[in-house]
């Protein structure tokens, strides 16, 4: 899997409210993301047995349910590599204050595929 990116989890280990460890914790997690290979949830839950799907997301326990990640998964199809956007890095109290739902998007249904559909071109007039 690659990991899109370590950009909030290093913000969160730098925050004050950060528990102990947390940047150990999470570069572990990050570690063993990056060399999964997740072709549905059953195989992320036999690498993250405390991962709950909820809506579009996927919110990862670390360091004893101590901290939070809430992250977007994109599974591995046969041409390559899946995707895990980390969304959210929480304290388990901003977890229990339940304003990340709708901070990240989880119940919003995705973009589709493609971008939007062309319209036909209209002819031009002759002058």
């Amino acid at each position: 899997m690659r990991v899109i990116s370590l950009r909030p989890l290093r913000e969160f280990w730098g925050r004050a409210v950060a528990p102990a460890r947390s940047e150990q914790l999470l570069r572990a997690w990050y570690d063993h993301t990056e060399g999964a290979t997740w072709r549905n949830v059953g195989a992320l839950r036999q690498t993250f047995g405390s991962a709950d799907v909820v809506g579009d997301c996927v919110v990862f326990e670390v360091g004893n349910n101590r901290i939070r990640l809430i992250g977007r998964v994109r599974c591995a199809n046969a041409k390559g590599r899946g995707l895990v956007y980390v969304l959210a890095v929480l304290t388990h109290a901003e977890y229990d204050d339940n304003k990340w739902p709708d901070d990240c998007g989880c119940h919003k249904k995705p973009k589709p595929k493609g971008g939007p559909r062309p319209t036909k071109a209209k002819p031009r007039k002759k002058k």
